[in-house]
């Protein structure tokens, strides 16, 4: 049997292993959440000078024009879903916001569809929450319900007027974490939110320029330098990212995000001592960790500690029995450990989590061959693997060892020739195919 480790494949995994913001899980929930509907028609009936949406704020900002000061409010009835009758509810919260708005000069209006807002002319953070306290008591006397309010006011930072009201929408983002009856302050928690969002769906810049952001409201704001420094990771500035999870870690020792985020740094910068070493002290905080325990096995397999990456990435399997990434290492460690049929199994489970994983289906076709049995099939995941990444010159190798050991010589010599000028080293095999070919 040919020596097994020379030809297992260091796999690949996406660099975006960090570990992000905790308000992850609250960005799902949004996402499925159905949106709320409100009847503007019932509304008018009851308001028939109503500011709805552009008009409301372009009415604002007319306010706003001449001001040095104001404060922006938008409130949310809680659990609109759940309320029997929602439209006379709104009507009575516009009621309230109608009253209210009349003794303090603001102006109110219908934000979007399912959101009221105000805006209160020089007024400060602490005179907001003051009304806003005022305007919860008067409603619950109403009818019983409760509101949720975001609050921002104008000036902060560098922020325009007409920014105000979107950091009121952020504030109440933010308030949603505290559930029905909150009221939150626009800060760097709610730019921290925010920037999760864009970081969701997909816009790294705009994260980063609401953490940055954070970070002029609160430089000592852990989470935020973590987000950060996740942001800097993915644009494969490791530098800028060691440095922000460094300072995750200083401000808070026990950060286990930020811990684990600086040793995947290292990771990637192939320092994998320390690395490791992060990733120890991760785990002595929490061990129950999906992307520890993977990454520490991946860091074992690279100084070629097979005994201790098996352990790791079993546990991560065990973790999460969905990654077809953990699985297939876990194969890579088990072919090392001459495990054949471990091997076998944990491949043909990343297959099932992943049919397309080109790594899994050339190191199956590989071992098959090993066994000297399902030759066919052995030959299909070869070629199948090649199709999926046809740039891998491994992939090549191995196929061209499929082809020889069927005397099949000219297509093994053009795979070894393809594997020798990807960067696989195969003259041997080239030599001794040619010396094949050249006989009589």
């Amino acid at each position: 049997m040919p020596q097994l480790t020379e030809d297992i494949h260091r796999s690949q995994i996406s660099n975006q292993q960090f570990l992000f913001s905790k308000t992850d899980i609250a960005a799902e929930a949004e996402k499925s959440a159905p949106p709320a509907i409100i009847s503007i028609k019932n509304l008018k009936e009851k308001f028939p000078k109503i500011l709805i949406e552009d008009i409301f704020h372009d009415s604002a900002m007319d306010l706003a024009a001449d001001l040095k000061s104001f404060g922006a409010m938008v409130i949310r009835l809680d659990d609109i879903h759940y309320v029997i009758n929602p439209d006379d509810i709104i009507a009575d919260l516009a009621g309230t916001l109608d009253s209210i708005c009349g003794e303090s000069a603001g102006v109110w209006g219908l934000v979007d569809h399912a959101t009221l807002g105000c805006i209160f002319p020089e007024t400060n953070e602490t005179q907001c929450l003051g009304l806003s306290k005022k305007i919860k008591e008067l409603f619950a006397k109403k009818c019983g319900e409760t509101v949720s309010i975001g609050i921002a006011v104008y000036p902060t930072l560098s922020y325009t007027k007409n920014s105000i009201l979107e950091n009121a929408k952020k504030a109440l983002d933010h308030a949603d974490f505290f559930g029905a009856d909150s009221c939150v302050s626009f800060d760097s928690v709610s730019l921290n939110i925010s920037g999760d969002k864009f970081y969701q769906a997909g816009d790294l810049e705009g994260a980063m320029n609401e953490f940055y952001l954070a970070l002029k409201l609160d430089e000592n704001n852990v989470n935020v330098h973590n987000s950060l420094g996740v942001c800097y990771g993915i644009k494969e500035d490791l530098d800028k990212a060691l440095s922000e999870f460094k300072t995750a870690t200083r401000l808070a020792p026990n950060e286990n995000m930020a811990i684990y985020n600086a040793g995947y740094v290292h990771f990637l910068k192939k320092e994998y001592s320390t690395a490791l070493e992060y990733f120890q002290k991760s785990e002595q905080i929490d061990n129950m960790v999906f992307e520890l325990a993977f990454q520490t096995g991946r860091i074992y397999m690279e100084l070629n500690q097979t005994g201790n990456a098996k352990k790791y990435l079993e546990k991560a399997t065990d973790l999460n029995s969905k990654s077809a990434a953990a699985f297939r290492l876990l194969g890579d460690t088990y072919t090392n450990l001459d495990r054949i049929s471990d091997a076998i199994t944990a491949y043909k489970t990343s297959l099932k989590l992943n049919p397309e994983d080109a790594e899994a289906l050339s190191a199956l076709g590989y071992l098959y061959e090993i066994q000297e049995k399902n030759a066919d099939i052995a030959l299909m995941f070869c070629r199948q693997g090649i199709e999926l990444d046809p740039e891998n010159g491994l992939f090549r190798h191995r196929l061209g060892r499929l082809y020889l050991n069927r005397n099949r010589v000219e297509e093994a010599l053009d795979e070894f020739q393809q594997a020798q000028e990807l960067g696989y080293k195969s003259d041997e095999y080239i030599a001794r195919t040619l010396k094949l070919i050249s006989s009589p």
